[in-house]
């Protein structure tokens, strides 16, 4: 697999999963993300691109052999923005330590004593499709009670974790009516890992794209200049944040980013 040609200085930051990759990978929807990799190849020298998703590595590379992508991004932000990964000229990819290096070595166990606690008085499932991840531990919640889901908060943050709390996309094999609980070390997530990105690569942040559907992608789009839901995000989304795109998936982006290159 190889990486976009060139890289460009204004940065391009896309949540994966029903954002970048159509889980329903139809004809249509395959041949709009070809043409959305070529413009974003053909416009390399002027971009420079970053997946930033809640999918584990190992998932996120079957996802790319099930829709047949043909390029890497730049960077990877992968497990909910927990592990780095920068995209070499040639393909490979290397872990940056050094973001991971900030957060705690017994993060696991803090997330069980978390777990624990909060199974004395209600009830969140593990999940499973997002794969294996040292810093990312996740939860389903099936209720709609706001206490209940400031309790876990508060539990979280007595044992010094980080937990983000958004509704369910279906579309993205989630389960209906239920609220994804994910567990992750203070200062990661999505929006400390395009900081983290923005500083170390000196990127303009108020010049900076970012595409995302769902909830938990609210904080990275409304942390960078240009930050859009896309017209097949979730209702909650599209709701509470005020830059929508017509289109949908590719067309979505590529409507926004015509405009950028122009």
């Amino acid at each position: 697999m190889k990486r976009f040609t060139d890289e460009g200085r204004t940065l391009i930051c896309f949540d994966f999963d029903e954002t970048y990759f159509p889980h329903a990978c139809t004809v249509e929807q395959l041949e709009r993300l070809r043409h959305l990799e070529d413009f974003l190849d053909a416009h390399s020298s002027r971009l420079s691109t970053m997946w930033v998703t809640g999918s584990s590595l190992e998932t996120i590379r079957d996802k790319m052999a099930r829709a047949d992508m043909r390029y890497f991004p730049h960077r990877i932000a992968a497990s909910l923005g927990t592990e780095l990964y920068q995209v070499t000229a040639s393909g490979q990819l290397e872990l940056d330590s050094g973001y991971s290096s900030r957060f705690p070595y017994d993060f696991s166990d803090r997330v069980t004593q978390v777990v624990d606690r909060i199974g004395r008085t209600l009830t969140i499932e593990p999940q499973t499709n997002l794969g294996t991840s040292d810093w990312m531990h996740n939860y389903y919640y099936f209720g709609e009670r706001s206490d209940e889901i400031e309790h876990i908060r508060c539990i979280a943050h007595d044992f010094g974790i980080a937990v983000n709390v958004s509704r369910c996309n279906p579309l993205a094999g989630d389960p209906a009516d239920a609220y994804d609980i994910d567990f992750i070390p203070q200062g990661a997530g999505k929006i400390a890992v395009v900081d983290y990105v923005c500083d170390r690569y000196t990127f303009q942040t108020e010049h900076a794209y970012a595409f995302g559907d769902s909830g938990n992608d609210l904080g990275m789009l409304r942390y960078v200049g240009n930050g859009y839901v896309l017209g097949n995000g979730t209702e909650e989304a599209k709701r509470e944040h005020g830059r929508v795109t017509e289109g949908m998936y590719a067309d979505g982006i590529l409507e926004v980013l015509h405009r950028a290159v122009r």
